[in-house]
């Protein structure tokens, strides 16, 4: 007989960590109360009168370790059988921030609870984040706005508020001063920082990796070699070889009309500097046609608009709900390219090849290429990003900001944007010298011409050149619309850039001309301009925003130079930094901006010319735009 024997074995063991639950931290307090606003028997005042009123001042704390997200709101509050005041009729500054009409305030989601009011009507006043343990401070002044009169039916009204802040645990860093346009981001463009070296990081998103309060832009990178957010940890350092192009971010503004540009011809006076700097609010909210706010109108039209009203920037409005526009930090490169003649691209000229984009430092921009086929490369290049080709009303907005207290602008003083002088046509150059004089087609030594230079030279790629530097030469930041990294390059020299703006003819339709463009190239419109047509000198066409008619008005100055070789040029100017401002006609209905490596002193943000949009082997490169 044969057995068989089973054995059972049971076998426990005990975690040794034990398990953990535990809640994350919601805490914030308003603090130092002080000034509860009691107006009784109020009347409108002057806003020279508000001034002097006494604010309510509080402060909001966070608690805890958490970033949190919060909104500041005034909550309209009313008692059984009480008639309320219209918040249309309610100024309120807050921070001793410009005047603003409580009314015009988004609305809100009512949360007040009271045992004696109910409220009915909820105004966001501020949105913001605040770090861990961090507190910050409000004032507030209300009053009757001193355009309220006797038909408005404002007597014997009452306003109750309460000021009420919802908060809620912040997984993203956000701006407070940006009301909502924080930089908006899509699978495969990449948050970084960029510090006082030129280094990337891969940026972390609940710490702070930018500040436009502090000149410092937000940045954005597109991969390549097949990496992804994933390749690299917060932090960590992103190698230039790992980068396909750079992004910077505009977020969306209005912008106080400083002037309505209204020149049909140039002045005989001598030339006197008007640039100053340009009073910027962010916010998701479009202006609307008020006595305080106006809406963008068409070239050469006025619309509601005039001096000292706010208006959207028309560059935000094209694209839907739009927070922001991710603009090229550098001139369209040619990849690959490894001399000037090659960045041509001769062979290329009449395809389009959007897998040769590279928009990075120190690469050849891409040129002899007409405005048709930089168009359709640049729609191609990311299509589910919207990227296009920069528009002329775009170029305008990120002019705009440089010049603010957001970008070049330190209380009244505003500095230029340094001209790339690269004569390689080599992308983030910037010229060791600034300029003295503008055009003489002669190389004027700043060290033996100092009263009249205007030095320009050649380089290798990635090196410093007799009379520039390179990129990543710490010097190179005076060519960055902000001064430091994280602004954007080649706004000022390089090589000339065509934009999309377009002049239309009698008939309303675009003078294509040169431009290897059919009417059925240009079926959506958010994706150029067009200007009203006109003749010479007609800068009243131009589009509130777009940094042509605005900057004038507009003389001839004659630059001779003081070299045997010079040649005396009479050039068109503008008056803001002596910058050369040609406006579009029939013959040459395409806007180009910038400057170019030998303009010296015309070159400049604020420069514009127009061309007949065929392709240049010379000078004629783009930029590119993503809508977000």
């Amino acid at each position: 007989m044969g057995g068989v024997s089973f054995g059972f074995w049971k076998v426990t063991d005990t975690q040794e960590k034990g398990n953990t639950l535990k809640s994350r931290c919601l805490k914030f307090d308003i603090v130092e109360e002080k000034n509860d606003i009691k107006l009784e028997n109020s009347y409108p005042i002057t806003d020279k009168e508000a001034k002097k009123l006494t604010p309510y001042t509080f402060a909001i704390e966070n608690q805890c370790e958490e970033n949190i997200n919060y909104t500041v709101k005034m909550e309209q509050l009313q008692k059984e059988s009480e008639e309320l005041l219209s918040s249309q009729y309610v100024a309120i500054e807050i921070n001793e921030g410009q005047k603003e009409i409580l009314g015009e305030y988004k609305e809100g989601k009512k949360t007040y609870e009271g045992n004696e009011y109910t409220s009915v009507e909820a105004r966001e006043l501020v949105k913001g984040t605040l770090k861990g343990k961090e507190k910050r401070e409000y004032a507030i002044k209300i009053w009757i706005d001193e355009k309220v009169s006797e038909k408005d039916n404002a007597m014997n009204k009452s306003f109750i508020s309460k000021i009420v802040v919802d908060g809620t645990i912040n997984e993203e860093y956000n701006e407070p001063i940006l009301h909502g346009t924080d930089p908006v981001l899509k699978e495969g463009l990449i948050p970084v920082t960029i510090d006082d070296k030129g280094t990337v990081r891969k940026a972390k998103l609940t710490e702070e990796w930018y500040s436009y309060e502090k000149h410092e832009w937000a940045n954005a990178v597109i991969l390549t070699n097949g990496k992804t957010a994933e390749s690299y940890q917060d932090n960590q350092v992103i190698p230039e070889s790992d980068i396909e192009s750079y992004f910077v971010w505009i977020p969306k503004y209005k912008y106080k009309i400083f002037n309505m540009g209204e020149y049909n011809g140039l002045v005989t006076t001598e030339y006197e500097e008007k640039s100053k700097p340009i009073e910027i609010k962010y916010g998701i909210t479009n202006t609307t046609n008020s006595e305080t706010e106006c809406i963008a109108p068409a070239s050469g039209e006025d619309g509601e608009c005039q001096e000292g009203k706010w208006m959207t920037h028309p560059a935000f409005t094209a694209f839907e709900n739009t927070k922001g526009i991710w603009v090229g930090k550098f001139e369209t490169g040619y990849k690959g390219a490894t001399s000037t003649s090659e960045a041509q691209n001769a062979t290329n000229t009449n395809k389009v090849v959007p897998e040769q984009i590279i928009i990075k430092p120190n690469e050849y921009s891409w040129r002899n290429i007409s405005v048709g086929n930089a168009f359709k490369t640049s729609l191609n290049y990311k299509e589910e990003y919207q990227s296009h080709m920069m528009k002329n009303t775009e170029w305008g907005a990120v002019a705009y900001l440089t010049n603010s207290t957001y970008g070049r602008c330190s209380g009244n003083d505003c500095t230029d944007v340094r001209i790339n002088n690269n004569e390689s046509r080599l992308t983030g150059y910037a010229a060791k010298t600034e300029p003295t004089t503008g055009l003489t087609y002669t190389n004027e030594s700043c060290t033996d011409y100092p009263q009249s230079c205007n030095e320009y030279g050649t380089s290798e790629k990635g090196k410093d050149g007799d009379v520039n530097y390179q990129y990543f030469n710490t010097n190179s930041v005076v060519a960055s619309t902000t001064n430091n990294y994280t602004g954007i390059y080649d706004m000022s020299g390089g090589s000339w850039e065509y934009v999309m703006g377009v002049m239309i003819n009698e008939d309303g339709k675009p003078i294509y001309l040169n431009s290897d463009l059919k009417e059925d190239d240009l079926k959506d419109i958010k994706y150029y301009d067009t200007y009203k047509y006109g003749i010479e000198y007609q800068y009243s066409n131009r589009i509130l925003g777009d940094a042509t008619g605005e900057i004038g008005p507009f003389i001839q100055a004659k630059y001779t130079g003081t070299t045997d070789t010079a040649v005396e040029q009479t050039r068109t100017i503008s008056s803001w930094f002596h910058d050369e401002s040609w406006f579009v006609i029939p013959n040459n209905p395409w806007f180009e901006r910038g400057g170019a490596f030998f303009h010296g002193l015309q070159s400049g943000i604020f420069t514009s010319i127009r061309g007949s949009g065929e392709a240049s082997p010379y000078q004629l490169t783009f930029r590119i735009t993503l809508a977000f």
